[in-house]
């Protein structure tokens, strides 16, 4: 056993004696590899990205008015992409544990064209994707004003006793249906958030993976040479 644990660290220590002979050749294919790594992530055009977080608007009404379910909104967008092919990378995602917030995430050549990207994104869902829904909505919405409308006129034509913060929670309804009219969107954007940096691609990254592949692709080599070496 002790001869055999002699003969591996000979072994090993032989492997990295041969190593060292083609130090040079191991450093030169790391430095080029490495040279190619730093060229090329400065070479790649660069990506910026702009994201929004949204709101899909609901309506806690007696009958139950939502524009749509995140689901609705995604399987949507999906069906859009792959029929119409946009120029650019799009990305949409629910916030966890919010069934009604989610994110857009698009990206440009600038932080200028990122944003324009984002807000092509926002117009086709709220003017394209739900046109026929967009006009069902409406209608049930116009209905439900019409009803809040009633329902405050027989309390005041009966003189009934009626509780004031009913009458307030119906007015404040109808608030929201109308601001909601005036403007209707399938999501309600909040602050667009665009990088002042490009996302891609990244120097020390492709600088690392670079001198690292070098390394392990110089061993490789200063092996290879040394196998033939040794048979001629």
């Amino acid at each position: 056993m002790e001869t055999r644990s002699v003969e591996d660290e000979i072994d090993l220590f032989e492997l990295f004696q041969k190593l060292y002979q083609e130090k040079w050749l191991i450093l030169g294919i790391t430095a080029i590899t490495t040279l190619i790594a730093i060229l090329v992530s400065f070479l790649i055009p660069k990506t910026y990205k702009a994201e929004v977080f949204f709101e899909i608007p609901t309506f806690q009404t007696s009958q139950n008015i939502q524009i749509i379910n995140y689901f609705e909104l995604s399987d949507a967008f999906k069906s859009y992409e792959k029929y119409r092919k946009l120029s650019f990378d799009a990305k949409i995602s629910q916030i966890r544990n919010s069934p009604n917030t989610g994110k857009i995430e698009v990206e440009g050549s600038s932080p200028e064209e990122a944003k324009k990207n984002l807000n092509e994104i926002i117009n086709i869902i709220n003017k394209e994707l739900f046109s026929e829904k967009l006009n069902e909505i409406k209608d049930n919405l116009n209905k439900r004003i019409n009803a809040i409308d009633i329902t405050i006129k027989e309390f005041i034509k009966k003189r009934t006793i009626y509780d004031p913060a009913k009458i307030a929670d119906l007015l404040t309804e109808k608030e929201r249906i109308q601001k909601w009219l005036q403007n209707p969107q399938i999501i309600c954007p909040l602050d667009i958030i665009v990088s002042s940096k490009p996302v891609k691609p990244k120097p020390l990254l492709y600088t690392a993976i670079g001198f690292i592949t070098g390394i392990f692709l110089g061993i490789f080599v200063a092996l290879v040479n040394e196998a033939i070496k040794s048979r001629t």
